[in-house]
């Protein structure tokens, strides 16, 4: 069960570590978060790829808070809160590989569990030239043709399509390719059925609590 930026609400911004910490309040297995890259060089936990107009890259992370009321956490503040509490997805945006790997590498040979994410084929690939020891999925929106193969291509060991993709021949394309799969944005109202799926090893959720009573009231035991 995987908060999506977190548990968030009206109290606890997507992103933040007041989200993070509601994830591990409710029960999550793992959170996932967003990484980018301001203009002063610092790796921020944030979504969107513009801001008032213009590209978060060209944006320092004052800039950020500015515009937002606070500021975004630090990726190495993310991971310190998460160490030895939860486990973590972080998803890279963009390349950021130079200044996050070492960073992520140090999180999962310590106390975290960790899965970097991205749709960036060429991310994944140079991650796991510079990192091959962390586990490594490759996200899906538009597409799901040739899933297994350019996860594997890539270094991927994750397939991750959004809920649209998912259907039974992806599902058994990304099982007997011999991956892992988890899907997102997961509704328990809607997608419920697939939390029975034992080749389905995780849900991304922005409804923490809503899939965590659909999880309790099947009796299954955790992923």
């Amino acid at each position: 069960m995987i908060g999506h930026r977190g548990a968030w609400d009206a109290a606890a911004r997507e992103n933040s570590l007041a989200a993070f910490e509601r994830a591990i309040e409710l029960g999550a297995e793992m959170i996932e978060f967003d990484v980018r890259r301001t203009r002063d060089d610092e790796l921020i936990v944030f979504h969107d790829a513009e801001l008032a107009g213009r590209p978060v890259a060209e944006l320092t992370r004052s800039d950020v808070a500015g515009e937002t009321g606070a500021p975004p956490p630090l990726l190495e503040d993310a991971l310190g809160l998460a160490a030895g509490r939860i486990a973590v997805a972080a998803e890279l945006k963009e390349d950021v590989v130079d200044r996050a790997a070492d960073l992520l590498a140090d999180f999962a040979t310590g106390e975290g569990q960790l899965i970097v994410i991205s749709f960036i084929d060429r991310v994944l690939a140079q991650l796991a030239k510079r990192t091959p020891q962390l586990r490594r999925g490759l996200l899906l929106e538009h597409s799901a043709q040739r899933a297994a193969e350019r996860a594997r291509a890539c270094g991927a060991a994750v397939v991750l399509p959004e809920m649209k993709l998912t259907d039974e021949t992806l599902i058994a394309e990304v099982a007997d390719a011999g991956l892992s799969l988890i899907v997102w944005d997961f509704l328990a109202t809607e997608h419920a059925g697939l939390l029975s799926d034992p080749r389905v090893a995780g849900v991304i959720t922005d409804d923490v609590p809503g899939a965590l009573a659909a999880r309790d009231a099947r009796g299954l035991n955790l992923l």
